[in-house]
Formats: structure tokens, sequence, C-alpha cells
């Protein structure tokens, strides 16, 4: 190939979950540091990464969708399909016979990504290896990826096959992190992993979730920090109590229910019944009264009748979540629920989704209003909202706020009050408070 000005070009994508987020930005920022130009992924470039997900079957789908539209517009880019899809053998014979796919990179790889690529262009004898991130591209919170792989081996759930054990990231590299991102201008910290909550567990000096966001907290600068999704079984009393005592840490956790019916838990293996998890949101709500509780709800695993979704939905109208990421359940190759032969009608699945919905949209816009005339600090996004090219920002609660102001005020802290709510366009309203 020949590269203009003897610099090969590529385009990143990324599909799937903050931790895919964050290793985009590394590999990023490794393939700059060894002479590569990024273009963007509507563009022409001799190289095209799709950094992948396999968490659900339309994971799999739109990566296949990428890889096609990556080489009609240039059928003669190289196709790089990285990560989780990427991984059981399986799925790379699929991945390997489609037009313009040349390699194969599994996650523990992605670092040598760089050093992969250069074989191919004029810098075959140069790589320097970039293990770490200094920046976020078109972000304003700054993901850090703290912990990897999960121990948890949920029946629904590929990621244990495709991201290994638990491994968690050293005190030093974090913090070493953490301080370059706060000098670029960082404010919120998001802190993430698969298995978020098990980080430090599997040190010979055990640490724990709490320590790490404490040590964390201590740095000098204006910012606050959040921590992604924490499994029931991890949220420990140090939790709950930095949650509620540092005041950079955000009001707001997210704690994965997928179904509130115990026999439905069991058979995905989950840690925990449906009494133990509304016992720990409602020790959360005990000592932080305004904490924003989110969760993830799985719709329609095999065997999930009417009675169970109903006890699902029971335990969430108990708990009045303030937002739910709603998926519906979907067949993974080599997990256990794979053999499982009883399905749930589609139809049946679409409308029990649905119900879901309304329902959090419902909860959402509640509690919103329970901050109305309420100061709050808001991240202003570097995006306008869409629908009324109003600012956009996230209060600490993790409420989705909208207000005036000039494009000046984008990526800045600032403080805010919620003015109302709209519940048909699920919206919220708020000025700034300066």
């Amino acid at each position: 190939m020949n590269y203009p000005a003897g610099k090969p070009t590529f385009s990143i994508k990324t599909l799937g979950c903050k931790v895919n987020q964050y290793e985009s930005q590394a590999i990023r920022e490794s393939l700059v540091q060894n002479g590569f130009v990024e273009k963007e992924p509507n563009q022409i470039a001799d190289f095209y990464i799709i950094n992948s997900c396999t968490v659900t079957h339309k994971a799999d789908k739109d990566t296949r969708g990428l890889i096609r539209h990556f080489h009609t517009l240039n059928p003669s880019g190289k196709i790089i399909v990285a990560g989780c899809y990427a991984e059981l053998d399986s799925d790379r014979k699929t991945l390997a016979q489609m037009p313009g796919v040349t390699h194969l990179v599994k996650n523990n790889e992605k670092k040598y990504i760089a050093k992969i690529l250069n074989s191919e262009t004029l810098h075959a004898s140069r790589f320097t290896l970039h293990e770490t991130i200094t920046s976020f591209k078109e972000r304003n919170r700054a993901f850090i990826k703290i912990q990897d792989g999960c121990n948890h081996k949920c029946s629904y759930c590929k990621v244990s096959l495709v991201r290994g054990p638990s491994q968690s990231r050293c005190a030093e590299e974090i913090l070493k992190e953490v301080k370059l991102l706060l000098e670029k201008g960082f404010k919120e910290l998001v802190l993430t992993g698969v298995c978020l909550g098990a980080w430090g567990r599997d040190f010979k000096k055990k640490e724990n979730l709490a320590g790490i966001t404490d040590k964390i907290s201590k740095i000098e600068g204006n910012f606050r920090i959040r921590l992604s999704s924490v499994e029931p079984m991890y949220v420990s009393d140090e939790i709950i109590e930095i949650v509620k005592d540092n005041n950079r840490v955000c009001k707001h956790i997210h704690v994965p229910l997928q179904s509130g019916d115990d026999k439905i838990l069991k058979i995905m293996k989950r840690a925990y019944t449906a009494r133990k998890f509304t016992q720990i949101t409602a020790k959360l709500k005990k000592h932080i009264p305004d904490i924003a509780i989110t969760m993830d709800v799985l719709v329609g695993f095999p065997g999930e009748g009417e009675k169970e979704f109903h006890n699902t939905v029971k335990v969430i109208k108990r708990i009045r979540p303030s937002r739910m990421h709603i998926f519906s359940y979907s067949r993974r190759e080599g997990t256990a629920a794979s053999k499982f032969k009883q399905g749930v009608d589609e139809q049946a699945v679409k409308e029990r989704v649905k119900l879901l919905a309304d329902l959090s949209n419902d909860f959402s816009m509640d509690f919103a209003r329970r901050f109305i005339g309420k100061k709050q600090d808001a991240i202003i996004e570097s995006h306008r909202d869409k629908s009324t090219n109003l600012l956009c920002g996230y209060t600490d609660k993790y409420i989705r706020v909208l207000t005036d102001g000039p494009d000046s005020l984008k990526n800045q802290l600032l403080p805010v009050k919620i003015d109302s709510t709209d519940k048909e366009k699920n919206i919220v309203l708020a000025h700034l408070d300066t």
C-alpha cells in the first residue's frame, strides 16, 4: 500500500460497554503514537478497526453490518475485528469468511494492535507499547477501566467466556492515569470494569472498590467520581459509606437486577434472591435518601411466564429505580442457557419490554421532580440535544437535564436548578444557577 506522507490511516468504531470504549481510546492513542493518522468512520482509511461486543445477538449482527459497510466504503481497506466477538473459535470462523476482514484480535491482544498493523505498513520496524490513556475523544466524562473479566458464570452470559476470570488493575497505575486525565480537564471520572465490584479481591493483599475510590478522591482537582455497574453482592457497607460521605462520589449506583423472580434468578445462576436485592436497595435508600438507583432488567429468559414476570414488576415497583436498562434475552452459544428449550413468545417479550419502558419513564420523571428548585452540579455535554437544540448535561444523580446557554458552557461542571419535567417527552428542563 502507498500511504499519504508515509503515514497509514485508521478508523475505529466501538460497540458495547464502557470497558470497550476505554479500550478503544487506548487503541487510538497507541496507533497515533506509532505514526498512524485517524480518520472518521465515514471516511476512506487504510485500516478499519471494529472493537466488538457479543453480549447479544444484535451486537454480533451490528459487527457484521459494520464489516459490510466498511468493505463497501473502501474495498481495498483492511478490516480488523477486535474484542469479544473475535474470541471464540466458532465466531472467528464466521468473521474470517467475511470480505475485507484481514485480522481478528482477541481482548488480550488489543494493546498490540499498533504492532500488528505496523507489520502491514512502512513503519514495520517501529513499535511503542502504549498501555494507558491520556484523554477521551469526544467525551467530557472519562471512563477508567480498573478491572477486567468475571468469575461469575451467569447462565445467560457470554462475558466470562470471552473476557476470562477477574483481574484487577494495580492502584498505582490507576492513580497515575487519573492524574493525566485530570490534567486534560476532565471533570467526571467513571470507574468501570467487567465486574467492577470485584476490584482488588484477586490481590495477595486484598483491597476493595471503596478503597481505590477513596484514594482517587484524595487527588487534588475539581472533579467527581461515578461508579458504573456494581453487582448486588458487592454493594458492601464500605461502598454505601463512601457514596454517602464522600462529596466527590456521585450519589448514584447502578445495580443489575435482571429478574425479580427467585426461580428465574436461580436458573440464571445469580447469587441473590429478590428479597436480598430489595434489602440491599432499601439499605442504600435508608443511608442515602436522595440516591439514584439504576438497574438492568433482562426480559424473556427461558421459563419466564406471566407469574415470573409479574414478580419482577412487583420488585421494580417496590424499588422505583430512577432509570432502567431493559433488554430482551438473546441466546448465546456456549452458555448454559443456550441449551434450554423453553423459550418465551416474541410478542409477549415485546409487550413486557414496553411495559417496563413505560414504568422506567414514570419513575425517572418522578425521581427528577423530587429535585425541582434544588441546586445540583451538572456536567454539560459536548453535544446539544437533537430534538430541542438545548445544552444537555447529567447531574451527579444521573438526571439528564436540558438548559439554555452558549456553546462556551460545554464540557464544564456547572450548578443548575431543575425547573420542570415533561413525562410525555421524557425531558427535564433546568436553568443555570451561577
